[in-house]
């Protein structure tokens, strides 16, 4: 029988605020981790951001695109329950607007000054 490898979890900064980045849809005020922060972001939302970054968003298929913002539409719902309620009272577009929800998330979260 093989030897177990016992992997120790890394440890948090916890000198930095873990969700530095403010986004304001309607009347529900947002306080986001960046989207490169892997301490602060679900598996579920790596697993996609994963995807998104070895394929290029212009590259995916329309399918992968909608699934893409399922998994971070999921999250929002899960962190700020009154988005969906602000959406469905406000949105004329929904898929627009998540869009520009996640186009602003991932700007105020950037963090490469290359790009």
């Amino acid at each position: 029988m093989s030897e177990q490898t016992v992997i120790t979890p890394s440890t948090f900064d916890e000198s930095e605020d873990p969700r530095p980045v403010r986004i304001q849809y309607g009347d529900v005020k947002m306080r986001l981790p960046r989207l490169d922060d892997s301490t602060q972001l679900p598996l579920a939302m790596i697993s996609a951001g994963i995807m998104i970054v070895s394929k290029g968003w212009n590259n995916l298929t329309q399918e992968e695109k909608l699934n893409f913002m399922g998994v971070i539409l999921a999250y929002l719902i899960r962190e700020y329950p009154l988005l969906e309620v602000e959406m469905d009272r406000k949105s004329g577009d929904k898929l627009k607007d998540i869009g520009l929800i996640i186009n602003a998330w991932a700007k105020a979260g950037h963090t490469d000054p290359k790009a």
